[in-house]
């Protein structure tokens, strides 16, 4: 007589549910016996995406022969409603035994069967992208989830992005600590001087700065910062830079640079004639036209032998994001502080901060508000200003400090689960706590090569982001761009054959997930009309962004 295959259907109801009282830790076998129930089968209603058979390891331990109709299974039921990135926390957490809780979108059968769970976030997979070109580019997709995908929501405003890797990795939202000063703004504490807050190597390397080898590579295009040996040497000596940036045929260059020093004064401020034709100005940013450049002679030749000349060797440049002033000016230098970076918004992630919102939390000062395009000096004195004050009021200010606690590898490893984690170095590092391992990673390639060599090992969450389409995505203002972009299908291939390597690696009884977001890093599209025009616009592009997919599965 053939034995009823074993089933737990799990409905997330606080109010009604028995198991709620008990700790979140519990394993399934704990669980009250109104929670359990025997059933031929899931019903025609629900939309079954993931079945897999699965043998009984409490049965084989007692002797019992293997039962052939126990599986694991993630059943998603139709027409739910909206589903948000946190919800794939609760779903992995609760497949792994760590938690009785499940998102009432789905339903879970015999998660004590299941091995471990792997979650893949790929970067910009947006649903009009995917639609559009995944059946021509992205094959294995299409035969490991034969039904589709489900459309997620992720984190954020009607006018902001959060960063969705952070919205899964973090168990609880951040707690942001009182800032380390008095209420005037003064402390009687002694805090670290200013070279405490230069970015080390690693650092730079980790946030996407010039590398130092590009000198050697490309002496013809890169140039090492020198400085004037006669200039009087002091303690040290920061210099503020902002540059502004036009398109040209040959990609982003420098259009105009302003250099402010520690009293704030501009000792250097000229527009500069790119050496490639401009195909967008990029007004609204760069205040930069036609007009304003007629008759400029300057070159970026010229500007970097004038830093050279006018500034010290051991200068060290202040600046927000300045890895892109560098890259602009072609110009190497190890001695920066970047307040995209000594600074925090509470976003996570590798999200940074804008200097407008840092301005005016910080500052109390309202910048970036002409419709004429950014003041390069302004943008310098203000970044001069935000050093001043952090190294006033010491290095925890104006930090969102992540409560280590409120980690989902420590939550893993509370529940003695083990944990892999591959991502850019600062992400990577940031979320991984206990039993959770960080293999930081500069490229997919590398990541790629990381995580399929830990597949099979006895780790029981896996982390992987992909971040192949983040270069599409920045550099385009509309979906048409996207769309139309030359390197896009490539780039959805290699997704492709990534993800079908990946799931060949995988360990039995494994949930893949992968799901779809963005990092927060998109660009605002150039713009001219009204104040509401532009609100409503920006609405709809972010509406856009925030919306991602879910794919799941189970291995058979």
């Amino acid at each position: 007589m053939k034995k009823k295959r074993k089933a737990v259907e799990i409905n997330q109801e606080p109010s009604t549910s028995p198991t709620d009282s008990k700790s979140p830790t519990e394993p399934t076998t704990e669980m009250s016996r109104k929670s359990k129930r025997k059933r031929k089968g899931v019903s025609k209603g629900d939309n079954r995406t993931h079945t897999k058979p699965c043998s009984s390891a409490n049965g084989q331990a007692n002797g019992q022969q293997e039962n052939p109709y126990e599986y694991c299974e993630v059943t998603v039921l139709k027409n739910f409603g909206e589903i948000k990135t946190k919800d794939i926390q609760t779903l992995a957490l609760h497949y792994l035994g760590c938690s009785q809780y499940l998102p009432e979108w789905c339903m879970v059968s015999n998660r004590g069967s299941g091995h471990s769970v792997c979650v893949i976030m790929i970067e910009a997979l947006y649903p009009f992208v995917y639609k559009t070109l995944g059946a021509v580019h992205m094959p294995n997709f299409a035969g490991l989830f034969p039904e589709g995908p489900v459309t997620i929501q992720n984190p954020g405003s009607d006018l902001f992005v959060t960063p969705a890797s952070s919205a899964l990795l973090e168990k609880e939202p951040r707690k942001r600590s009182s800032d380390s000063a008095s209420k005037n703004g003064e402390s009687s504490k002694k805090f670290p001087p200013v070279e405490e807050y230069v970015l080390s190597k690693d650092h730079m390397l980790a946030h996407e700065y010039p590398a130092e080898d590009l000198v050697e590579k490309e002496p013809a295009v890169w140039t090492r910062f020198k400085g004037n040996s006669a200039i009087e040497a002091k303690p040290h000596q920061l210099y503020a830079i902002d540059c502004e940036m036009c398109k040209t045929a040959a990609g982003s260059e420098l259009t105009q640079i302003a250099i402010v020093d520690e009293t704030l004064d501009c000792i250097y401020k000229t527009y500069v004639k790119p050496p490639n034709p401009i195909v967008d100005y990029l007004t609204t940013f760069s205040g930069i036209t036609a007009e304003v450049l007629q008759g400029v002679t300057t070159t970026l030749e010229d500007v970097v032998a004038h830093i050279n000349s006018i500034l010290p060797p051991q200068a060290i440049f202040v600046g927000h994001s300045l890895e892109n002033d560098l890259k602009s000016l072609k110009l190497y230098h190890h001695r920066v502080i970047d307040t995209a970076i000594i600074y925090s918004s509470g976003k996570g992630g590798s999200f940074k901060p804008g200097l407008r919102y840092l301005a005016m939390r910080h500052l109390k000062a309202k910048i970036q508000d002409s419709t004429q395009g950014h003041d390069p000096a302004e943008d310098a004195m203000t970044c001069m200003r935000l050093v001043k004050v952090k190294v006033r009021r010491g290095p925890n200010y104006g930090m969102t400090q992540q409560n280590p606690e409120n980690s989902l590898s420590v939550y893993l490893t509370k529940n003695r689960k083990t944990g892999v984690f591959v991502d850019k170095p600062i992400v990577a590092q940031q979320h991984c706590h206990g039993l959770a391992q960080a293999l930081p990673a500069i490229s997919d390639e590398v990541a790629l090569e990381l995580f399929t060599k830990r597949l099979m090992g006895k780790d029981k969450f896996y982390w992987l982001h992909m971040y192949k389409l983040e270069p599409v995505y920045r550099a385009c203002t509309t979906i048409h761009d996207m769309i139309n972009n030359p390197t896009l299908p490539a780039a959805l291939r290699f997704i492709d054959e990534a993800i079908g390597a990946i799931y060949a690696a995988l360990p039995q009884d494994t949930l893949l997930c992968l799901y779809s977001g963005c990092s927060g890093y998109w660009k605002k599209p150039q713009f001219n009309g009204s104040d509401e025009a532009m609100k409503e616009l920006m609405k709809n592009i972010v509406r856009q962004v925030r919306t991602g997919l879910m794919f799941l599965k189970v291995k058979n």
